[in-house]
């Protein structure tokens, strides 16, 4: 039965996931619909049936078209059948696990060689396993059987399209071939030469009939491997003529990836995925990420058998998914969360609230915290002081113990095993949770290791990377942009991973392929991963539902009072959170309508009352201001200090650029300038013992805007501006909304006094 535990604990996430994948059958059993779609593909009944009137001449665009009688085809679908795959279990469980789904995805019979062996490793073992069960099926001469390697390999069609192809080479075994010599190269002049395709043999896959195969492996014992017993017999012309071996030249059947990734393409036909080999336009069966391409093939990987389709999203996502839907609280799986807070980040608050804010029950929760970072020390003992005793448990290091990242991250694992945990959540400070159902998700998904897909808003920063150069470093996989903008929502396996991260209690507790963070000079992250990878631990991202975001903190600078002030620009997304009045969107609106309180004066929100509150602790902080005489804008004036001379000068351009010339195209018509040119941009203190007032004027502007910090009747009495050509006046301010109103020649205006109290303002002179 469908698990549907995600669809259901997450409703309010579920808008930003694809219908199809919340609703679709999770099972890859082989299903009727899916057997239809391959008839009329071509894909799993034979090339012959691509010849149906109206359909594309194939996936690839080609005429694959055969003549084959009624006979012809019931014969074999009766050969495909009795296919038997054999495969050998190599190192690397998740490769194993891959394959196996695929050969169930396209009903293939699978035998594993040495099944009662954890993995086999020496050749001349595996040969021998060979040559014993060729010897257990030589009574059935006929039979056809496809070897392949499993870890590095995976289906792609089935096994009508496996007979036809065989057939069609009329070859009494087909070998993959490969476009390097190997082990030995000094045997490539012994290999015929070929016009066209992989001149070489290679032994990680072949199809054949049981007889020939029999006796091709039985001819001699002294070989040390499979690949060099197929090579001498091959290479030889009596050997290679009396076994009719072919090699599958042009990857009709078998694809190599090793030395051949530009010869492919990731191509969908309705609900398939396949690959066309575009150098020799085949559509190959078996796929094999061969030598150093394993992590092609786990890109992959993830859209091959059935596992994404454009139509239906994701199908793989559904496969062993957990539900903790029905679980009561002392059910529920034991999560240790693991917070680092190696830098110092911006928006820390916003991150803690919402790990505060995890629907997830916290007695089920053990909390690991470890922080090197001394300017958030006093926020996060405060923050552990209230909610420590919330959790299960609390194991704090502190900045004064001097660990290290990658000794404080191991630690974490042991503290993990130590507290009987089920899984381990790893999480950064850039990374916020802003999904409060992200635990029981990442559960529910039941993956060894799962990460959460997180960016950095606005940009293609991510916490994954979709592929690595050759030395282990970044690089852009083929997928990569249609991920990171949520364009393909899925279970995606990469090569790397970061910020935030599940790990399940299985891999910690295997010897094996436990977790470490130490590998060389790398830092912890990528030294987790280079092990993993090594391990053939496969890594997943999940963009299913949005989780969360990263925060940029590789420039945060902490000098000044209320810091992420500064951060519109690389942390635009949480300043807006933190700052933007949520009101203003509405504002902007096209069809909504401005408040006009006097002619031509527009008042309309911009800001939250607490971005208010820190302009002015910032400039009182900085303590700069002219002193309302003759230093002033205005002789007589009340006291300023320029946006400028605190450092905010970029900062508040930015502002002006992106919220405040919105609003002045919609209510100025036919005024279009941009970016806005304000060259004056101050803030203004009026005090009835400094200068409680301003006379009228008009400004060197186009047009002005005036932000209201603080509360009339409440920070001060009195205040406001009139118009005196109007003899309209605004005074019950309020706080972050903007007054906007033309500078020159019609709005002679004035500051009202204020009685009591101190009344800032912020005001800006636009395109003088």
């Amino acid at each position: 039965m469908l698990h549907r535990a995600l669809a259901m604990t997450c409703l309010a996430f579920l808008a930003s996931t694809t219908t199809a994948d919340a609703t679709m059958d999770v099972s890859y059993e082989v299903k009727e619909d899916l057997l239809d779609l391959d008839i009329a593909l071509g894909l799993d009944t034979g090339v012959g049936v691509r010849c149906v009137e109206g359909l594309p001449r194939g996936e690839d665009g080609l005429d694959y078209c055969r003549p084959l009688s009624p006979q012809d085809r019931l014969r074999m679908n009766k050969t495909a059948t009795n296919l038997l795959v054999l495969t050998v279990k190599r190192p690397g469980s998740d490769g194993f696990k891959r394959f196996l789904r695929s050969t169930k995805v396209y009903g293939y019979k699978v035998k594993v060689l040495g099944e009662d062996q954890k993995e086999v490793v020496d050749e001349k073992t595996h040969l021998q396993l060979l040559r014993d069960t060729f010897d257990s099926l030589s009574q059935d001469e006929d039979r056809v059987v496809l070897y392949t390697e499993s870890e590095d390999a995976l289906f792609s069609g089935g096994p009508v399209r496996v007979i036809e192809e065989f057939e069609a080479s009329d070859a009494d075994v087909l070998i993959s071939a490969d476009g390097f010599c190997w082990p030995d190269r000094t045997m490539e002049p012994n290999f015929p030469k070929v016009d066209r395709g992989k001149r070489f043999l290679n032994s990680g896959g072949f199809v054949g009939r049981v007889g020939t195969i029999h006796k091709l492996l039985s001819q001699s014992s002294e070989e040390a491997s499979l690949q060099l017993l197929l090579t001498l017999a091959y290479v030889k012309d009596a050997t290679r003529n009396k076994y009719n071996l072919k090699l599958d030249h042009l990857s009709t059947l078998f694809q190599n990836l090793n030395g051949a990734t530009g010869d492919v393409e990731l191509r969908f036909a309705g609900k398939e995925a396949y690959l066309q080999n575009t150098l020799y336009n085949t559509v190959p069966v078996v796929i094999r990420g061969n030598g150093h391409t394993n992590l092609v093939l786990h890109t992959l990987g993830s859209y091959l058998a059935r596992s994404w389709n454009p139509e239906d999203g994701c199908r793989s996502c559904w496969d062993d998914m957990l539900s903790l839907e029905d679980k009561k609280e002392e059910e529920l799986p034991k999560v240790t969360l693991a917070v680092f807070v190696e830098k110092a980040t911006p928006f820390m608050e916003e991150f803690l609230d919402k790990i505060n804010s995890l629907l997830y029950p916290t007695s089920r929760i053990d909390l690991f915290v470890h922080n090197v970072e001394e300017y958030h020390e006093e926020m996060i003992n405060g923050w552990i002081e209230v909610v420590g005793e919330e959790f299960a448990s609390v194991k704090y290091i502190k900045r004064e113990e001097k660990v290290k990242e990658w000794h404080a991250r191991n630690t974490a694992v042991d503290y993990c095993i130590e507290r009987g945990c089920a899984y381990l959540l790893m999480v950064d400070s850039e990374a916020h949770l802003d999904n409060p159902f992200i635990v029981k998700l990442l559960i529910e998904q039941n993956r060894e290791v799962v990460a959460p897909m997180m960016i950095r808003p606005y940009k293609a920063w991510s916490n994954f990377w979709g592929a690595i150069t050759n030395d282990g470093f970044y690089a852009r996989s083929m997928d990569y942009m249609e991920i990171v903008q949520s364009q393909r929502r899925g279970l995606w396996n990469v090569p790397f991973i970061s910020g935030c991260y599940l790990l399940r209690r299985s891999l910690l507790d295997d010897p094996d392929k436990r977790p470490s963070f130490i590998k060389n000079l790398l830092d912890p992250d990528m030294a987790l991963c280079e092990n993993l990878r090594e391990k053939g631990v496969f890594m997943h991202v999940s963009n299913r539902v949005d989780f969360g975001h990263l925060v940029n903190a590789d420039k945060f600078d902490t000098s000044h009072m209320n810091n992420e002030l500064w951060q519109v620009i690389e942390n635009r997304w949480d300043w807006e959170h933190r700052y933007l009045h949520p009101n203003y969107s509405h504002a902007v609106a096209e069809n909504t309508t401005v408040e006009m309180p006097c002619p031509d004066v527009y008042w309309f929100p911009l800001f939250k009352e607490r971005f208010a509150k820190e302009m002015i602790e910032t400039f009182e902080n900085f303590g700069v201001w002219s002193d309302g005489t003759n230093n002033s804008r205005y002789d007589g004036g009340p006291p300023q200090a320029e946006i400028k001379s605190v450092g905010l000068g970029a900062i508040w351009q930015e502002i002006m650029s992106k919220w405040v010339s919105p609003m002045a195209k919609k209510i100025f018509i036919g005024y279009d300038r941009y970016p806005p040119r304000a060259l004056m941009n101050f803030m203004v203190r009026y005090k009835p013992d400094e200068q409680p007032l301003l006379k009228p004027h008009h400004d060197t502007s186009t047009y002005t805007i005036n932000v209201a910090l603080n509360k009339p009747g409440v920070d001060y009495e009195g205040g406001g501006c009139r118009f005196v050509r109007y003899d309209c006046s605004v005074t019950d301010s309020r706080v972050g909304w903007v007054l906007m109103h033309p500078g020159r020649l019609t709005h002679l205006h004035e500051g009202l006094r204020t009685t009591a109290g101190t009344r800032y303002i912020i005001v800006s002179f636009v395109d003088p």
